[in-house]
């Protein structure tokens, strides 16, 4: 598969997650509810997922690619806006050259600008996480787990993560949360009335409902470069170049950084769709199914996707779904009070001291350093 194709789709699939996250006919149904989603509950569960289907023979022969073979990966998101936290778990698993069997979660709590991570993740044996780092540290890392029982209970506060591990000095910048709001929601109006735009321009049998409510939208690689289009020309509005600088900028990036960004962002969005145009050796299916809920809202979304290089005498598919639930709910987890949190400083002398003692015993010194 072509490296242009791949880029093409991870835009495709962006954007649909930005929808997601973002008496009638099945037509009228499905944009009602595409707009819907774009105004999320005060509080909400998405479960987003991802599967591999089929991988093509030239990918799995190479070696990086090849651990994509029977990857799934599925993100759960429960966001309290009122309390401004949010809890995110991951799990990803694959069947491929490297097993990975792995659960991460993080905490956010928006209000006091903390992020944390549980360490109870890598106590957990239930995956092969622990195997895995054994085999990168030669075993050290069940020995510093064996170490320090009690960081089972403990929190570390990654915050400043990529600043302790770049050695920058944080730069602190008077954020507007009601701004970059704002900015978040008109942004994902304008993409989502691009969208919306463009499944009502479509015919009405384009669209099916079946006996269960669900309803399917078929599209082709004309109808991928077509939307793709639409939402590229976005890129010329100067609200939208606004509202992007806003959200960028509350993430610590410069006003130089964001035009040198933004600038390379539509350049490669422009590439990626004037290679699509041209390519009449690929073909891409996307078959969107979406499940009404009971206030237009989507309740359930999946997405089959299937790129086959037509041009060989063999033809070769990629396909992957994308599956997508919300529910107007929310269980937060605890968060951590400040007795159970530790700095990622804090962890680094812990394993750097950890460390020194496994060595110690296994040359008789405390270097670190095999001679």
């Amino acid at each position: 598969m072509k490296k242009g194709k791949l880029v093409f789709l991870v835009l495709t699939f962006a954007m649909s997650l930005l929808l997601a996250a973002c008496g009638n006919t099945p037509q009228e149904t499905f944009t009602k509810s595409v707009d819907k989603a774009s105004k999320p509950a005060d509080q909400s569960t998405t479960t987003i997922g991802f599967k591999v289907d089929e991988l093509p023979t030239t990918l799995k022969t190479d070696q990086t690619s090849a651990m994509l073979d029977g990857l799934s990966l599925k993100m759960t998101v429960a966001n309290d806006q009122k309390a401004q936290k949010t809890a995110t778990t991951i799990a990803v698993k694959t069947a491929g050259l490297v097993s990975l069997d792995v659960n991460l979660d993080l905490l956010v709590d928006s209000k006091a600008e903390k992020v944390y991570f549980p360490l109870a993740d890598l106590y957990d044996d239930k995956g092969n996480l622990t195997t895995l780092l054994d085999q990168v540290t030669s075993g050290m890392f069940s020995q510093i787990k064996k170490e320090n029982p009690d960081l089972a209970t403990k929190y570390v506060e990654v915050t400043s993560l990529a600043q302790d591990l770049s050695g920058a000095e944080a730069k602190k910048e008077n954020v507007d949360s009601k701004e970059v709001e704002k900015a978040s929601k008109d942004l994902s109006k304008k993409v989502t009335k691009t969208m919306n735009d463009y499944f009502n321009s479509l015919p009405e049998d384009r669209f099916t409902e079946n006996d269960n409510g669900d309803i399917t939208v078929k599209l082709t690689q004309d109808d991928i470069t077509k939307l793709a289009t639409n939402l590229s020309k976005l890129l010329d509005d100067k609200d939208v170049k606004a509202d992007l600088q806003t959200i960028f900028e509350a993430n610590g990036v410069s006003a130089d950084q964001f035009d040198k960004q933004f600038d390379a962002m539509k350049k490669s969005v422009d590439n990626a769709i004037q290679k699509m145009k041209e390519d009449t050796k690929a073909k891409i299916n996307i078959d969107v199914t979406i499940t009404p809920g009971k206030n237009d809202d989507i309740k359930n979304m999946t997405m089959k996707v299937k790129i086959t290089e037509t041009e060989k005498v063999k033809p070769e598919t990629l396909g992957f779904t994308v599956t997508m639930k919300t529910t107007d709910s929310v269980k937060l987890p605890k968060f951590p009070s400040s007795s159970d949190v530790i700095s990622t400083k804090q962890l680094q002398k812990i394993i750097s001291e950890s460390t020194a003692s496994y060595y110690k015993s296994l040359y008789g010194n405390d270097s670190t350093t095999i001679e």
